[in-house]
């Protein structure tokens, strides 16, 4: 018979089998930040932990890019206060408005389903358009997006501010508000889970807007690496998420009891484990090597991963001129015809004139975002510098080129780039060169492709910012 010793010392080797490999790696760390009481985007739940579409989303971004993610969720003005004043941490999800930019940088939009503003009423008031608001009293969280909406266009008198969303919704269904303005979806979900159905009714939407994470200006540096991550999350587990908090037949399962319960399960099935360790041990020494082996394979792909990224352009996670131009000059005498294609997005530098470079910025971003989505992963994209990039077709055919090309354009019509209160339509020119047509070397081919992009340059206009005279910039109503 072992002695207590032996068991012991057995007991402590098998825990050091089972959890060793958590040594191998070592991850990143990030701090989310958003509202605690944003029901269900994101809030504090009755166990004391944070949760929601938000918390449920940063924390698949953590599952797909090895990264801890931690949460500090604050009522909403603390939250806002907390990524002003702390470098290194992240606001999870909120609109974009020129006041937050003066001191927050913003990524490109966020995966996340847009944020439908609607007007709720009292069901028993006549009240159908936000004009007619004159005699009510309607509410909002201070600081939000939505704050700023009303104040724009109704009297500050017949606005009420509530430090939080949940004292918001609390305050409107004990009727001391009669009207409050609200995403749709969010806000069916909070009367259905509070028996407050029906007691307030949409009465017209108002504007729409989309998601971004953001950062304090000190740290706008970290949004490059941490965008990069974004393009790993699989559309259908954002799709998952939405179902399990917003879904279609409107009936709420219980998935975060259900999420609690396997992890005491986890625990509970853990420490089993710990106990039968001496049973395991023969079994736990087979998988030794392999598990060396794999982790010793994952670092090398982690390095290989880093590397390539720290080669990408940190602004849109496009490859480099640079990397451009290697690629043309392995195809140097290429027995294959291909296309080179140089696109540049039109008046860049007014943009960046009368709104700044951040949002010069989120053009250029946006334009590479259609980029990676409307064309095939095998195209090669580049940024060559500021606004102006070059695709590498494997095309026999320039007339294919140019419908994907024209294909994109209309693409961009539809997908507008929200900022602030005002939509910019991103739109580009372009031109192509066809190997070996108009000639044998990269370097030549680039040029005559940009040649003829200037000669479909549109012609200068008259730019000013607000101008309803120009097509640029169209007043589109969210905050």
């Amino acid at each position: 018979m072992p002695s207590i010793r032996q068991l012991a010392a057995l007991s402590l080797t098998s825990v050091l089998f089972l959890f060793s490999s958590f040594s191998y790696a070592e991850t990143k760390k990030l701090i989310i930040t958003g509202s605690s009481t944003w029901q269900p985007f994101s809030f504090i739940n009755r166990f004391g932990e944070p949760d929601g579409i938000m918390v449920d989303f940063w924390r698949l971004y953590g599952e797909a890019n090895n990264v801890d993610i931690s949460f500090e969720l604050k009522p909403w003005s603390e939250s806002l206060a907390f990524i002003r004043n702390t470098p290194n941490v992240v606001h999870g999800g909120l609109g974009y408005t020129g006041d937050r930019a003066k001191s927050l940088a913003f990524s490109r939009e966020l995966p996340l389903n847009h944020y439908n503003v609607n007007l709720f009423v009292q069901k028993d008031l006549p009240f159908d358009d936000l004009h007619a608001l004159d005699s009510a009293l309607i509410g909002t969280v201070k600081e939000s997006t939505k704050h700023a909406f009303l104040v724009s266009r109704i009297p500050e008198k017949n606005i009420r501010l509530f430090p939080t969303f949940g004292s918001l919704n609390d305050a409107a269904y004990r009727g001391e508000v009669d009207v409050f303005i609200d995403d749709l979806s969010t806000a069916l979900y909070d009367m259905r889970h509070t028996g407050n159905s029906g007691q307030f009714t949409s009465r017209q939407k108002l504007y729409s807007f989309p998601l971004h994470f953001a950062v304090n200006k000190a740290s706008k540096d970290m949004i490059a690496d941490v965008e990069r991550g974004l393009d790993n999350i699989h559309p259908d587990d954002i799709k998952a998420i939405y179902e399990k908090w917003l879904p279609q037949n409107k009936l709420h399962l219980a998935l975060p009891w259900l999420n609690k319960t396997a992890q005491y399960l986890i625990f509970i099935g853990s420490m089993v484990l710990l106990t039968l360790g001496l049973f395991l041990y023969h079994r736990l020494l087979k998988h030794r090597t392999e598990e060396l082996k794999s982790a010793v394979k994952a670092l090398k792909d982690s390095k290989q991963k880093l590397e390539t990224a720290t080669q990408n352009d940190p602004l849109t996670g496009t490859k480099t001129r640079h990397q451009f131009f290697t690629a043309l000059s392995d195809k140097r005498f290429s027995p294959s015809p291909y296309v080179v294609a140089v696109l540049d997005i039109d008046h860049l530098k007014e943009v960046n004139e009368s709104y700044g470079q951040d949002v010069g910025d989120m053009a250029i971003k946006h334009l590479a975002m259609q980029l990676r989505i409307q064309l095939s992963s095998q195209t090669l994209c580049a940024r060559l510098g500021g606004g102006e990039f070059a695709v590498l077709f494997d095309l026999s055919d320039s007339s294919q080129a140019q419908r994907k090309l024209q294909q994109l354009q209309k693409t961009l019509q539809l997908s507008l780039l929200y900022i602030d209160q005002q939509v910019v339509p991103v739109k580009f020119s372009y031109g192509i060169a066809c190997y070996p047509y108009d000639g044998e070397s990269g370097e030549k081919m680039v040029r005559i492709a940009s040649a003829r992009m200037r000669t479909n340059k549109p012609s200068q206009i008259n730019f000013t910012a607000g101008n309803n005279d120009d097509d640029l910039f169209t007043e589109h109503r969210w905050a």
